[in-house]
């Protein structure tokens, strides 16, 4: 996430310091965004001509880029506000270096992140912002930004999955998921069967009624999913089992 809030008082700031003032500006605004701040009044703190990118490291290790533009931003911002069930807060930890001249200027800041799904921690982390602001018509906008974003720990997220069949009736999974500051791996085995003449996939916790007519896969009477492929059943069912755990499965 490219965005970050927290409360700091723009009074703490001279204001000839127009680069610090405009980050303090944004931190206020983005902090107060799901409170009564207009997506409108974040937007207007970026020039039109506005870029940025953010290099993502996980906690695999892998490398995910990024490039933003002022559209890309306005989409997140919609994405925050109308997701009841998403919460996030950055912190700015400190001001590393900062440069002021006449129509421009740069920062950068170190922030800690957070964020939240149903109140269950998606990720928490650090990341490294570089700032570049330009006066406009007398006005001070964002014009680029450039972020390195570390993930150091999440409970819930994307989670990977590697599927292994025998035929249509036998299945071997191995799921990666978050799990704190690593992922961790389960192997799983599925099986569908007949049992008191109702077919079934069975896991080594639960069985799912599959429905030969409807297709329809339930869990104590509950809904999972719908589907004639025993593939994609078996994937349901996955789904189920790690729903605690996973935003989406990628099968792999």
């Amino acid at each position: 996430m490219f965005l970050f809030s927290n409360v700091i008082h723009s009074k703490e700031f001279n204001e000839k310091d127009p680069v610090k003032k405009l980050l303090v500006d944004y931190i206020n605004k983005m902090n107060a965004l799901t409170q009564g701040t207009q997506k409108e009044d974040v937007l207007e703190l970026f020039d039109g001509k506005y870029s940025g990118n953010t290099v993502y490291v996980n906690l695999s290790g892998a490398l995910v880029r990024k490039d933003y533009s002022k559209r890309d931003i306005s989409s997140q911002l919609d994405d925050i506000i109308n997701d009841n069930n998403y919460s996030f807060k950055l912190t700015l930890d400190k001001i590393i270096f900062q440069n002021q001249k006449e129509i421009a200027g740069t920062i950068s800041a170190i922030i800690n992140f957070e964020s939240s799904i149903d109140n269950r921690l998606a990720e928490k982390g650090t990341m490294v912002m570089n700032m570049v602001v330009v006066r406009v018509k007398g006005i001070w906008k964002i014009v680029q930004n450039n972020m390195v974003r570390v993930s150091e720990a999440k409970d819930i997220g994307e989670c990977i999955c590697y599927m292994y069949e025998k035929g249509t009736t036998k299945f071997v999974t191995e799921v990666y998921f978050p799990s704190g500051i690593e992922y961790s791996q389960e192997l799983n085995a599925f099986q569908v069967m007949t049992k008191n003449e109702k077919r079934i996939v069975k896991s080594e916790s639960n069985e799912y009624y599959w429905n030969k007519n409807t297709g329809k896969i339930t869990l104590k009477g509950g809904k999972i999913g719908q589907t004639s492929d025993s593939k994609k059943a078996v994937q349901y069912v996955l789904k189920d089992l790690y729903k605690d755990s996973c935003v989406n499965i990628v099968f792999n």
